[in-house]
């Protein structure tokens, strides 16, 4: 059979040689064709472990930029409970923040920082997790009042110590202002806790008479707090009614009696405290110019009123037998 150009069609060359590279070697066509198939999957293998080969090499690329900033962001062992380092966590999971001398033993726990402090209305939320719910506690920073004195809220149901009597609101060199109470304070006073000493207005209890005759010659006072003099002038300070604490103790002390012995006055040491640089607190004791230590006088109401009473009762106890008694002595001479 042959082509319309008389070429003939449909012949095996298959055995037929050539010569591909030019040179005296030659090899049949079947030979020849085989290498180029070959040559040709040869080629798409290449190709293939090229592409491997590069998507190797980036991921190992990704892999040792994020070993460097690992390696960069690594908390190393030594930067736990140090300055400018990070807290850590102790053997029984509790936030370990140490005290050095660097914060004058005094650690602080700052929410918030610079630019990214707690804003005004804002909130501090102490979250725990528990299986039945998720309980927080708040400790908010706002000015219920519009002014610029914010309010620190703790919103609950109970503020109270570990234990009993282990909690104090204030302390003597640094009283709170005002406490606002719905309700009138509780005390303690079960007869179980209690060892009595005597019966004041019972003449066999010495100590309980001259205390209550100490008492009954104190005079209150009408005042003016210094403090609130500075603050709004002397016109505009409002008066208040009481006793003072140094006549208190000196009719204590005339009378035969310790002061420092009854619960009804208390004399404490005066401290002032001041912020340093790092935002922590240093305690100092207050002193005069001679460099001695000043002190603080206060009363418990309570304790006092209690003896004024008694006082007062076996007074109007001893007039009523005496009324009595001339009442009596009357209608005997008019009969």
């Amino acid at each position: 059979m042959a082509t319309t150009y008389g070429a003939p069609t449909g012949l095996d060359l298959s055995a037929c040689s050539v010569t591909a590279t030019g040179g005296t070697t030659s090899q049949t066509l079947a030979d020849l064709g085989k290498v180029v198939g070959d040559n040709a999957t040869a080629v798409t293998t290449a190709v293939t472990n090229a592409t491997d080969a590069n998507a190797t090499a980036t991921q190992a690329s990704a892999d040792a930029a994020a070993a460097t900033a690992a390696v960069g962001n690594a908390v190393l062992k030594t930067d736990i409970g140090v300055a400018n380092g990070v807290a850590g966590l102790s053997a029984d999971s509790n936030l370990v923040i140490p005290c050095t001398a660097a914060n004058n033993e005094n650690p602080v726990l700052n929410f918030g920082y610079g630019t990214n402090t707690i804003v005004t209305g804002g909130s501090v939320r102490v979250v725990y997790n528990g299986t039945v719910g998720i309980v927080q506690d708040y400790l908010n920073w706002s000015n219920p009042d519009g002014s610029a004195t914010f309010g620190r809220y703790l919103d609950g149901t109970v503020l109270t110590g570990r234990s009993s009597g282990s909690l104090n609101i204030g302390v003597s060199a640094q009283p709170v202002n005002t406490v606002y109470s719905k309700n009138a304070a509780v005390v303690t006073s079960d007869a179980n806790l209690k060892t009595v000493a005597g019966y004041l207005g019972d003449a066999s209890y010495a100590d309980g008479q001259k205390l209550v005759a100490a008492l009954a010659t104190v005079k209150p006072v009408v005042y003016q707090l210094n403090d609130s003099i500075a603050e709004k002038g002397a016109d505009k300070a409002r008066f208040h009614v009481g006793y003072l604490a140094q006549d208190i103790e000196a009719a204590i002390t005339k009378a035969g009696l310790d002061p420092a012995r009854f619960g009804m006055w208390t004399k404490t040491a005066l401290f002032t405290v001041t912020e340093n640089k790092d935002g922590t607190l240093k305690q100092t004791a207050t002193v005069d110019t001679s460099g001695n230590q000043q002190y603080i006088q206060m009363l418990r109401y309570e304790e006092i009123f209690p003896a004024v009473l008694a006082g007062v009762s076996s007074s109007l106890s001893a007039l009523t037998d005496r009324v009595a008694a001339l009442e009596a002595k009357s209608a005997g001479s008019a009969a």
